[in-house]
């Protein structure tokens, strides 16, 4: 399946004055009616690379103060220091005049070299084929561009059982394409929310994001893990998250606030 847009396609971005870019919000890369903040944190980034004319985004901290609608958006950016390593830039995507993803970009550039140390090697995860008939949905939507096949152990929630607040998967986008540094946005914030299989349901919005990348990916489909260490009575909780590429390496990781559906529906 091909999606209308690509991923290149869907995060454009368009000069219209020195630091300021154009965009359209895609709602092909919505959950439901709600811009994905992952895809929305990459167009910023976007603008926010090619401000600083650096081709990686080494980090990227976003806070979501307001979710805006599918449609024109403007991508403001400051660089606020340009060193020979890296480019740190102010970006902030508004729509309607009103500020709703305010980040700071790191941007650099990483050779295609193997880790010289890493802590912990890839959480088990069932190989790709093995997870075919665990499939979620993909209807329309951010899940028409993205397939996601979840381990079997991950998908408690989808038969209304509960289980520890973890999930492994697997991610490929639909359009041929293989993720990148930027692309990988979209993966560290894909994953169905670990607190569904701890009884949670419904939309549960990114508050803050911080993104790290952590080496150039390989081609092939990715794999994600991602978990939850505390959950708090009013609702707030963190979300980790690792995605490793074809050769098992360490790509992307983050870090995330969010809040539970549940304690939305309760103010």
């Amino acid at each position: 399946m091909r999606c209308m847009r690509s991923f290149a396609e869907a995060t454009t971005v368009v000069g219209t004055r020195d630091g300021v870019y154009s965009s359209t919000l895609d709602d092909e890369w919505s959950i439901g009616k709600n811009p994905h903040g992952g895809y929305m944190m990459a167009l910023l980034t976007r603008a926010a690379l090619t401000a600083a004319e650096r081709p990686h985004p080494l980090a990227v901290s976003a806070h979501f103060l307001r979710s805006p609608d599918a449609g024109e958006v403007e991508l403001r950016t400051e660089p606020v220091k340009r060193g020979r390593l890296f480019t740190t830039v102010h970006a902030r995507l508004v729509q309607g005049g009103k500020v709703c993803i305010d980040a700071t970009v790191t941007a650099g550039e990483l050779t295609d070299a193997p880790h010289e140390w890493e802590a912990t090697q890839q959480p088990p995860i069932k190989p790709l084929h093995e997870c075919d008939d665990h499939r979620l949905p993909t209807e329309g939507g951010l899940l028409g561009n993205i397939d996601v096949r979840l381990d079997p152990h991950s998908t408690a929630f989808l038969r209304g059982e509960t289980s520890e607040g973890e999930v492994r998967g697997w991610m490929e986008l639909t359009d041929g394409t293989d993720f990148n540094p930027l692309s990988l946005i979209v993966a560290v914030d894909l994953l169905p929310p670990t607190i569904l299989g701890l009884g949670h349901t419904g939309w549960c919005p990114t508050v803050e994001l911080t993104y790290q990348l952590r080496a150039l990916p390989a081609p092939g489909p990715v794999a994600g893990y991602t978990r939850c260490d505390a959950l708090h009575p009013d609702g707030w909780f963190n979300e980790d998250a690792f995605v490793y590429d074809s050769r098992g390496r360490l790509v992307a990781q983050s870090r995330q606030l969010a809040l539970s559906g549940n304690a939305l529906e309760g103010r």
